[in-house]
């Protein structure tokens, strides 16, 4: 999503993957932008592939990490209206318990939540 709360892409993964196992595939076509994830994106090799792109990754780094990560607080702060947008989304039942058993029907649920929460 972008900083207005606008979605640019998506994708949508079994419960149990990780969310860092497909954030390479979904920030590849990205390129020269800030890029703004929670802790759960914190990753060295992550951050190159952002780089490589010549995006800014706006990552904070885990609470674990022996070398604290610097990045722009500024521009994360913006990231709350990312986060806005998923609780807007969620407020619609079907969608946090997932009625749906075919990811076609349930991500069509999700554009038209989006497109309720836009007007």
């Amino acid at each position: 999503m972008s900083a207005q709360g606008h979605v640019i892409e998506a994708l949508l993964t079994p419960g149990n993957v990780s969310d860092i196992t497909v954030a390479p595939d979904l920030t590849e076509d990205i390129v020269g932008f800030y890029v703004a994830a929670d802790a759960g994106y914190d990753s060295d090799p992550y951050r190159e592939t952002l780089r490589g792109n010549n995006n800014i990754p706006v990552i904070p780094g885990r609470k674990n990490r022996i070398i604290p990560i610097e990045y722009d607080q500024a521009v994360y702060k913006l990231r709350k209206r990312i986060e806005q947008r998923f609780g807007q989304i969620k407020e619609n039942r079907r969608l946090t318990v997932r009625y749906e058993k075919s990811d076609v029907a349930f991500l069509a649920f999700i554009a038209i939540a989006l497109i309720k929460s836009y007007l």
